[in-house]
């Protein structure tokens, strides 16, 4: 296949329930404490490393060792484990409630293998680890693979119009049925009156069905574009690559490249990144973009831009943060607006 769907679904598992944003982590040279998003130092930073805090709790470094601190700062869990994960609720078995009852975990190691325990709030091992919500684990969210079945035609080939049918398709409001077909090894689409709705003159079609409809994807001389269900153009065949993008907000973007430079744009083949890139990538809701220096920015689909500047950067799912690596290597956390929380 020519087209690559995009489909962004791994993150870490320390952002797989809902973190408090109203302390974020504060990176000062290599010392890590918090601040407020106005970017007032409320804890200051001393420690190696620092998480976001949920629960009312966030995990910190001192020397080799992760604890636990509140949010007034204070050690409440000693630094004695070698892995410390954000809090969660979870549920544990109780025979007089239904559901169980609702406590406070978290994954911890107190070994250097990394094998993991469950601790209360207090630091105490769990004897066992709580159940929970299965849909509070990004994992569990993503969509399983669908597998293409081949399927079969007995249409009478009307005065030898095609060699052979490839797939079928329905346009919403109609009940015309559209045929994907090949003659001479050229693709092309007819209905059912066999008159020719897009000529025989592409190296490949391909629909595209998805929750809005559906649309073509189309290889003419080894250029790529869209074509709508009805035959009307939507992206002409003129880009050397092309890949199909299902966002979050249920619009279809496409990653074009023209002449060595990406860009973005939506099946009305609206500009929606129209400054040339070196690469885009899409990421939550919005896209990444390299610059010819491979600094990294992010391009959200209302035209608000962080410039590429890091080296690294990807939004936090359910967070208005990102986590990015300056272009020193060092971590730190910029807001949506573009704050950075950090200083050199």
């Amino acid at each position: 296949m020519f087209f690559t769907l995009l489909s962004v679904a791994f993150y870490s598992s320390a952002f797989s329930q809902q973190m408090d944003e109203s302390l974020i982590p504060y990176r000062s040279g290599d010392k890590w404490g918090y601040s407020t998003n106005d970017k007032k130092i409320v804890i200051e930073p001393k420690y190696s490393e620092a998480g976001w805090f949920s629960e009312g709790l966030a995990s910190v470094k001192i020397g080799s060792k992760y604890g636990y601190i509140n949010k007034s700062g204070k050690l409440v869990i000693p630094a004695k484990f070698t892995v410390a994960k954000p809090f969660r609720k979870g549920y544990v078995p109780n025979t007089k409630k239904e559901g169980g009852d609702s406590v406070l975990f978290a994954g911890a190691s107190l070994t250097a293998n990394g094998y993991e325990i469950c601790i209360n709030a207090k630091g105490g091992q769990m004897p066992k680890c709580p159940a929970i919500n299965e849909n509070s684990v990004s994992e569990n969210n993503t969509p399983l693979a669908t597998v293409a079945v081949e399927k079969k035609y007995d249409l009478p080939n009307n005065n030898g119009l095609f060699d052979k049918i490839t797939d079928d398709y329905k346009v919403e409001g109609s009940s015309e049925t559209y045929y994907i077909a090949v003659k001479d090894g050229r693709y092309g689409v007819f209905n059912t009156k066999f008159e020719t709705i897009i000529p025989f003159v592409y190296n490949e079609i391909k629909i595209n069905r998805n929750k809005n409809g559906a649309f073509l994807e189309v290889n003419k001389g080894g250029m790529f574009g869209i074509i709508l269900p009805n035959g009307k153009i939507s992206i002409e065949p003129e880009y050397s690559n092309l890949r199909t993008v299902d966002g979050m907000d249920g619009n279809e973007y496409f990653v074009i490249q023209k002449m060595g430079k990406t860009y973005v744009k939506d099946l009305q083949n609206r500009d929606i990144i129209s400054t040339g890139f070196a690469d885009i990538t899409y990421d939550r809701g919005g896209f990444v973009i390299t610059n010819d220096n491979k600094l990294k920015g992010y391009y959200f689909t209302d035209n608000k831009v962080i410039q590429p500047k890091y080296q690294e950067i990807q939004k936090i799912p359910g967070m208005n943060y990102f986590v990015i690596t300056t272009a020193s290597g060092k971590k730190g956390y910029v807001s949506t607006d573009g704050n950075e929380y950090f200083s050199e």
